[in-house]
């Protein structure tokens, strides 16, 4: 997109509009049910939103921060997780083209994922993958930082509960409908994002009924441009580097990777959701509810890749190295291999979550109970195409970010200059599922320093299934003429890079699994499983808790929180199938149960009816993920080395410890200070250690619980609207965070304690509004330090991200007091994403982020 379109966009997106914004009632109630004194809040736009979620952290009996919808269907983000960068103490990674995933909480990725309170999860794993869930369907997000005896267990960094809307949020018939276009700027074109929902309610003969129906259907498009190398090393062949005529000694050793890569990467997900709910108040004393929410999330990725090897390569004269290393800022290679690999992928997942429940209330005494059933399966399949050839000469560049390689004595474009082929694919299928039942009961004591004294239990049983499969061809049954095209000739949008330009498997054929494989003579259907992939795990978790909440006055000063203990026993058993001395594979099960007692105690000050200072502590544990649990154990005789899984494995646990100072002036208004620390032990590493097996000594590789760690930080939040400047400034509004967490964790290997992965030790978040009659605009900008990709120890250093930004804008423009006009830019600067082995002197990865513009309506009455 050309700089004229982008300021045009630019203009457009804060255009003025004509007349007051709608106000729509919503509650500020928090669906944990911890709440006191809560308020039904009227809210209107954004700062509406902010004023709900600052009653839900002030009400709150633990230290949480939420994000409330203004409406279902409105906040800016395509996906939930990007919806979570925005809360303090939450850091976001990104894939390869921009679309936000992985996330961690305090500098822990064992993050518990609940929807409506019910645990959520993908496929086998234990996390839920938030990136496969539209913002769409939201009312809400509430981030638990602290643990109360209620709460699911299974998180070390915190809770988030998503929760979507009920037809007795509102006071009688809803509608809402957003429509939109999202247009991707590396790809160029655009796909459709529509969503709705319908509520109303009724009383009739036998009590109010309420009945709310929801869906939601997009096609996001994105891209991401990059050049990558692999790993570093150091060799001594290629050059003679002190000039004595001779290669191979010491002198002439040089640090580089064997790999540089120009690549293309382009994809689409396809998110829709149709989700419901029923209300049934029988009685004044008694309410049932039914939910239902299913999700599909179907993704596809196309990569074209050019790898430039120095397999059978020589070197050419002598390299220039970075100031006191051995890393060259460029060196030239002769006869350096060259691969141009296309790759596709597909993973189509589901997720169904239905629950029956009700609560009843009489007098003093209530009782919540709830059956519910959880499954998300789907496949992922991967396929792969390498078209090979060598070049005369290949000149490399290591001296900035961005590696950089030119080719000469080879056309990379022509068909006819590559010699050989190979083709491979491979694909999963991954099914998890849960039944579940929960019951909790709470007992209102009046004029009493204990306010309620609750008690429940749940039961869970979870099974994940998984196997594998792969293929491979060497053959293709037409001319390599026939199914290439070159690529795209212009891999950046802000600088040069020497190879634009190569020849590529046409997308025909490689996004079609089926024509894929017919080109490659392979059967249409999916090659048998392996049989030593597969495994069958059978988890039943029962937990009961008692909790008491508490009030009463030390001299003048209140105090209020709760304090509990949960227990939980965890029985769990996994199959595998292992290949016998005739290779008949025969199931082996093993598997050990365990407890845990888990207590909490969250404590507030009220210092004045505006001032809190909070003091938690509480111990959690994540459970070890389910492919880790395999009792097989493949033996290699000839070395006595083997390889298992570890069905003794142990939760990780965790010791946290939290205080916050917060302080509210006016309904959207505050100031918070928070500090946290988390003692953590027994994390799962994979390391070796010496087994007795078959009367042998093998020197054995299984995931182990072993090291330990600490996680510290602090937190400071700040949101105000400056309603005391004359017009028209009074429409102005700021919130802003910024979070400081330092880690460091014992890794096997490793001498010294490492930063914990996917965690930055600083970050913020900037957000400046405007509100003013019809017109709302807000401006995001969102900054993280460099943090840990994964920590290896190699030589050659961890993998770093380095610091990653985010620029989003958005405005909103009231036609009436019904629709609204809506326009977004996500990642107004195209950022990068950056990555490094141990020091800026080894650059790994350049790769740019896609620009994203969403223009459309809303509709609201």
């Amino acid at each position: 997109m050309s700089d004229r379109i982008l300021l045009l966009a630019t203009t457009a997106l804060f255009g003025a509009g004509l007349c007051a914004a709608p106000a729509q009632a919503q509650s500020a109630e928090d669906p944990s049910g911890q709440s006191d004194d809560v308020q039904e809040i009227v809210v209107t736009g954004l700062r509406g939103s902010l004023e709900s979620a600052a009653a839900l952290k002030r009400n709150s009996n633990q230290i949480q921060d939420s994000i409330v919808a203004e409406d279902i269907g409105k906040l800016p983000d395509t996906n939930i997780a990007e919806t979570l960068q925005r809360i303090p103490g939450v850091q976001i990674s990104r894939n390869t083209r921009g679309e936000g995933n992985a996330y961690v909480i305090h500098g822990l990725k064992q993050v518990m994922t609940t929807v409506n309170g019910r645990a959520l999860f993908g496929t086998t794993d234990r996390v839920a993958h938030l990136l496969d869930f539209s913002s769409d369907i939201l009312s809400g997000v509430d981030v638990y930082k602290t643990a109360t005896a209620d709460q699911i267990e299974g998180g070390l960094g915190g809770l988030i509960n998503i929760h979507t809307a009920r037809p007795f949020d509102f006071d009688g018939f809803h509608v809402a409908l957003t429509g939109s276009a999202l247009y991707s700027e590396f790809q160029d074109r655009a796909g459709p994002r529509v969503s709705g929902v319908v509520s109303n309610r009724w009383d009739t003969g036998a009590g109010e009924v309420g009945v709310l129906l929801g869906g939601q259907f997009e096609r996001y498009y994105s891209a991401g441009y990059q050049v990558s190398t692999n790993t570093y090393g150091d060799n001594n062949t290629l050059f003679d580097v002190n000039g004595n005529g001779v290669a191979g000694e010491d002198a002439d050793t040089v640090t580089l990777p064997t790999q540089v890569r120009p690549r293309y990467e382009t994809g689409d997900r396809v998110r829709s959701a149709a989700y419901g709910a029923v209300q049934w108040q029988v009685s004044p004393q008694l309410e049932l509810h039914t939910d239902v929410l299913y999700e599909h999330s179907g993704g596809h990725s196309f990569t074209q890749q050019l790898s430039v090897r120095t397999d059978g390569a020589t070197g050419i004269g002598s390299p220039t190295f970075k100031d006191g290393t051995t890393v060259p800022a460029t060196y030239s290679l002769a006869n350096p291999r060259i691969d141009s690999v296309t790759g596709a992928s597909d993973n189509p997942y589901d997720t169904v979550n239905i629950a029956f429940g009700g609560k009843y209330q009489s007098g003093a005494f209530t009782l919540n109970a709830e059956a519910s059933y959880v499954r998300s399966q789907g496949p992922f399949y991967y396929r792969s195409a390498t078209l090979t050839t060598r070049g005369t000469r290949a000149d490399i560049s290591l001296e900035g970010d961005t590696p950089d390689v030119a080719i000469s004595g080879v056309d990379v474009n022509d068909p006819a200059a590559y010699s050989s082929l190979s083709y491979f694919e491979y694909g999963t299928s991954a099914d998890g599922r849960e039944p579940s039942f929960r019951a909790d009961a709470t007992y209102e004591i009046k004029d009493s320093p204990i306010t309620a004294v609750m008690g429940g239990f749940r039961w869970a049983h979870h099974r994940a299934i998984y196997d594998f499969f792969s293929a491979g061809s060497s053959a293709m049954n037409q001319p390599i003429s026939a199914v290439t095209n070159p690529t795209l000739d212009d891999l950046f949008t802000d600088q040069d890079v020497s190879t634009n330009q190569w020849l590529a498997m046409d997308g025909v054929f490689m996004k079609d699994a089926a024509r894929t494989r017919t080109l490659f003579g392979l059967p249409l259907d999916n090659a048998a499983n392996d049989p030593g992939s597969h495994y069958d795990y059978r988890e039943t978790t029962l937990a009961g808790y008692l909790e008491g909440r508490f009030a009463f006055n030390v001299g003048s000063l209140p105090v209020d929180g709760n304090f509990g203990v949960r227990y939980v026993r965890t029985d769990g058993e996994q199959t595998v199938l292992v290949a016998d001395d005739n290779g008949d594979y025969q199931p082996l099960t093993g598997g050990e149960p365990y407890d845990n007692w888990l207590p909490s105690v969250n404590v507030r000050f009220k210092f004045t009816p505006d001032l809190f200072f909070r003091l938690a502590y509480s111990k959690a544990i994540t459970r070890p993920d389910f492919g880790n649990l395999s009792p097989a154990v493949i033996l290699n005789p000839v070395s006595l080395t083997a390889s298992a899984g570890n069905p003794a494995l142990r939760p990780t646990q965790a010791d946290q410890y939290d205080a916050s100072l917060e302080y509210y002036f006016g309904r959207s208004n505050y100031a918070a200070v928070s500090v946290f620390q988390k003692d953590v032990t027994g994390f799962i590493q994979k390391f070796y250690a010496d087994e007795q097996i078959n009367g042998e000594t093998y020197s054995v590789s299984r995931p182990r619980n072993s090291g330990n760690g600490r996680i510290r930080g602090f937190e400071v939040s700040y949101q105000q609207f400056f309603d005391f400047l004359p017009g028209p400034f009074d429409g102005l509004g700021f919130q802003g965070n910024y979070t400081y967490v330092d880690s460091a964790l014992d890794v096997i290997d490793i001498p010294q304690r490492v930063p914990a992965d996917q965690l930055s030790k600083n970050s913020y978040n900037l957000t400046g509004i405007y509100e003013k009659g019809p017109i709302s605009l807000h401006v995001s900008y969102n900054w993280r330090s460099k943090s840990v990709q994964s920590n290896s120890a190699s030589e050659f250093g961890t993998l770093w991200n380095a610091p990653q930004e985010s620029l989003d804008l958005s405005a909103t423009y009231y036609v009436t007091d019904w629709l609204s006009i809506k326009a977004d830019m996500v990642n107004a600067t195209v950022a990068y994403q950056n990555q490094y082995y141990g020091t800026p002197m080894r650059p790994t990865l350049s790769n740019q982020l896609d620009r994203s513009y969403q223009l459309g309506f809303h509709v609201n009455f």
